[in-house]
């Protein structure tokens, strides 16, 4: 039996392609087996939870002037984790977690695999990359490195199936109107959640309303047409099936997850960090004619135009979902399972 050492946190967004790399994993060698380092978050260990996947919580830091203590902390833990599990190669979906994991899993002589699923790599996956055997990216990029394999961005197989009639049920609407739907990435997004409480009354005119606030982000609002929550898990698939436009943070994995839906979206990338990527993810697919872009200062003066008109042009609605669509890769998550699989058997030899 070979281990997997899956890694990424700090958000959802880090830990959800990782399972479905995962389930990719188990079709092509059944005698892998899987282990997970996340965050020790709650969203991050509850989501892991579901999945029913073994996993271990570190305390990884972020940049703060303790961060040397924490990380070199991290770096133990990881370093016992990987001798208890022994994996045979480390597949790293990024963020502030995955680099102690991949810092000691390069003392111990184990290969990583890489997934950078934005359009520009942060801070921890530019270190990453410079010792990891093989780079698969979300986003075309620039470069003539032999070791850089676009893969698109990995996805749960069940999020695009979910069920018109269950989605209906849940929120309690009629399917009479067109639904919006409104997020802003596993964490939420306070500037949307503000700018959507003051176009509500007006939204609410022509659109029923999926708000997911985030966690600790949300007030109780008893309105007809309205339907928020913090957080959903299992339910998202059957609100996608439901959705006929979106606004939406432009992270990679929910760019992913709404073109694989052919959802028509206006996302609101936020701003100033990791070198920018939201932006830079949001300026890739709009180069496309795959969304529109607007910035969270311009939403309560523009959004509500701009969706009347998508509303009402369905040739430019069409076309956009059409394009947006090209930035779904279905066969991602196999793509980089076989790739993990061809280091699990050259460690074999």
């Amino acid at each position: 039996m070979r281990t997997i050492l899956f890694v990424g946190g700090g958000s959802v967004g880090h830990i959800a392609p990782c399972v479905a790399i995962w389930r990719a994993v188990e079709k092509l060698d059944s005698t892998c087996a899987a282990h997970f380092i996340c965050a020790n978050r709650a969203d991050d260990r509850a989501f892991l939870e579901h999945e029913h996947v073994p996993f271990t919580p570190i305390d990884a830091p972020k940049l703060s002037l303790s961060f040397l203590w924490k990380f070199g902390r991290a770096v133990v833990q990881s370093a016992a984790v990987i001798r208890a599990h022994k994996p045979a190669v480390v597949f790293s979906k990024g963020g502030f977690v995955s680099l102690p994991v991949c810092i000691a899993a390069t003392w111990h002589g184990i290969p990583i695999v890489l997934h950078e699923s934005d359009a520009v790599s942060g801070r921890a996956n530019r270190i990453v990359g410079l010792f990891a055997k093989q780079i698969c990216v979300g986003f075309p990029q620039k470069t003539a490195s032999k070791k850089v394999m676009l893969t698109g961005n990995p996805l749960r197989t069940e999020v695009q199936s979910g069920d018109k009639k269950t989605g209906y049920a849940l929120t309690g609407f009629s399917g009479k109107r067109p639904v919006l739907l409104v997020m802003g990435g596993s964490q939420g997004a306070l500037a949307i959640n503000k700018a959507i409480d003051v176009l509500l009354p007006e939204l609410l005119q022509t659109f029923d309303i999926i708000h997911l606030t985030g966690t600790g982000k949300s007030e109780a609002k008893n309105i007809p047409g309205y339907w928020a929550q913090s957080f959903v898990q299992h339910e998202l698939p059957h609100l996608y099936a439901i959705t006929d436009f979106a606004v939406s943070r432009a992270g990679a994995g929910s760019i992913a997850e709404l073109a694989a839906n052919r959802i028509a979206t206006i996302l609101v990338p936020l701003r100033g960090v990791g070198h920018d990527h939201q932006q830079r993810n949001a300026e890739s697919v709009v180069h496309a004619g795959a969304c529109i872009i607007l910035q969270q200062e311009s939403l309560v003066e523009k959004l509500p135009n701009t969706l009347q008109e998508l509303q009402r042009d369905t040739a430019q609605r069409e076309a956009i979902t059409t394009h947006f669509a090209a930035f779904a890769h279905p066969d991602a998550a196999a793509k980089i399972a076989k790739v993990i699989c061809n280091h699990i058997a050259n460690t074999r030899r």
